[in-house]
């Protein structure tokens, strides 16, 4: 009988899981998320590429209707950190209220009470280290930006209107640093 209700916990784990990232996926909005790998893309660091040689005159009708759509992009990028922070809570909340009803639950035994505390602990180093990541990427002069540590992997989408390779580095740099996880299982995504 035991390993059937440590069955059902994993099941609602792996639910609650799936939820939490159908959630980011839904509220991802629709601004062009453009993913950035800077160690493993093949380019050399500090080449440089001209993108657009002519100056560029624009009359005020396309300078106001410019502004007004880059309004409007940032609105959505706004909206995209305060939904997927919002989304990461409300995952982590089920989760720990899980762990929670597990633990309270008298005839769990001590096993599945174990890993409960186990997860229960690595959600709450989670939750610091993404705080002290996220603080520490908007003092190197980001504006805002969201961390999603799990399973030693780490997902990070910053506001940046052209990452260069350098600033990507500094954030690796500082994922490897408070989190552990290895340059190679860190993703960046940029938000425009």
């Amino acid at each position: 009988m035991g390993i059937g209700k440590r069955q059902l916990v994993l099941a609602s784990l792996v639910v609650a899981l799936g939820a939490a990232v159908y959630l980011n996926w839904v509220f991802q909005g629709e601004g062009p998320l453009i993913a950035t790998d800077t160690l493993t893309s093949g380019a050399e660091l500090g080449a440089a590429q001209l993108v657009n040689g002519k100056g560029s005159s624009s009359t005020p009708e396309t300078s106001s209707s410019t502004s007004s759509k880059a309004v409007e992009t940032a609105a959505k990028v706004d909206e995209y950190f305060t939904e997927a922070k919002l989304s990461r809570q409300k995952a982590r909340d089920a989760s720990v209220e899980m762990l929670q009803k597990v633990l309270q639950d008298a005839s769990t035994n001590d096993t599945v009470k174990k890993e409960s505390l186990e997860k229960a602990a690595e959600i709450a180093q989670n939750i610091v280290q993404e705080s002290n990541i996220e603080s520490l990427i908007k003092a190197k002069g980001f504006s805002d930006c969201v961390v999603f540590l799990q399973n030693s992997e780490c997902s990070v989408v910053v506001r940046s209107d052209g990452l260069l390779p350098n600033e990507a580095i500094a954030i690796k740099d500082i994922i490897g640093g408070q989190s552990g996880v290895a340059y190679d299982k860190i993703k960046i995504v940029e938000a425009k």
